[in-house]
């Protein structure tokens, strides 16, 4: 069974109010965007990669891993704020959205 205490609640809050300002962030400075679709799963992205899902950062590819499909296309720029915030990617590299050779690209084909 999964707490889901008042703490844990403003904690997940807390994510994905940093989550919407870091989409807020790239898609202004790039001038492109889908910021609607990522903000509205702010919270759900919070939930599942700060609470449910069983990773690890530091092995992004370990076998064991819980996956996530997103079919939501527009909401790419949230989920990279997500592994940010999860220390997957500096918080450098959501300045490189959109741009050439980015991990971060306008429509993104695979995450952890």
């Amino acid at each position: 069974m999964h707490d889901h205490s008042e703490s844990l609640i403003k904690e997940l809050q807390g994510v994905a109010r940093q989550i919407r300002l870091d989409v807020l962030d790239m898609v202004y400075r790039r001038q492109a965007g889908h910021p609607g679709g990522s903000f509205s799963c702010a919270e759900i992205l919070a939930a599942l990669y700060f609470h449910h899902l069983k990773i690890d950062p530091a092995r992004p590819d370990w076998p064991e891993r819980d996956r996530v499909i997103m079919s939501k296309a527009h909401c790419c720029e949230a989920i990279y704020a997500a592994l940010v915030e999860l220390g997957m990617y500096p918080k450098e590299t959501l300045g490189t959205y959109y741009c050439h050779a980015s991990p971060f690209q306008g429509h993104a084909d695979r995450w952890c």
